[in-house]
């Protein structure tokens, strides 16, 4: 059994326009401060929604950002459920890298934000643990677990740490190159 499925205890979360007008703020004012620094007054005011509303979701910032966190980490778990069975064409191409290139791309804001500009550990974390579990799928369920959690730390860090260089140099890298370079690691490490 896949030892990083409790990463899929993460449920997708619909929200109201409040919560997403709290949520965009949250990302904005992170951009330029550290969350701990981030008043509730100052959110709401960003986000034009009343304390009161704030209190009706939230007891505080860092359950808002919880909540962002789980919503990326459920869209990309999601958005790779395929990745066991499906096939690499090429050695540039393997279709969980493009589809989590292209969430970012459609995300970028908040990925940057989490990233680069105040690096989130506890959503970096989460998201290493959810390619571990797509990977764990490809690669060990079989039974050969010889230095599983090893190669997978390996795998989730080298994946986190592309995209965010991409992020932070968009003209000094090429993701077609990332995504081959990645593919050559995997190979290394059957």
């Amino acid at each position: 059994m896949n030892p990083y499925k409790y990463i899929t205890n993460i449920k997708e979360k619909s929200y109201t326009d409040a919560q997403k007008a709290l949520q965009k703020g949250l990302i904005e004012l992170n951009q330029n401060y550290e969350i701990h620094d981030i008043s509730i007054k100052e959110l709401c005011k960003s986000a034009h929604v009343a304390r009161s509303t704030f209190y009706a979701y939230y007891n505080n910032v860092i359950e808002l950002q919880e909540d962002i966190e789980n919503d990326l980490v459920y869209n990309l778990l999601k958005l790779n459920d395929d990745f066991r069975n499906s096939a690499i064409k090429s050695e540039e191409d393997l279709e969980f890298f493009k589809n989590t290139y292209n969430y970012i791309l459609e995300n970028k804001q908040i990925f940057y934000t989490f990233l680069i500009t105040n690096p989130n550990v506890r959503f970096i974390e989460k998201w290493k643990e959810a390619i571990k579990y797509h990977f764990w799928e490809r690669l060990f369920c079989n039974g050969n677990s010889r230095n599983d959690k090893f190669v997978l730390e390996l795998i989730s860090t080298q994946a986190v740490t592309a995209f965010a260089f991409w992020l932070k140099n968009p003209y000094d890298v090429n993701m077609k190159d990332v995504n081959e370079i990645i593919i050559q690691t995997l190979n290394i490490l059957k």
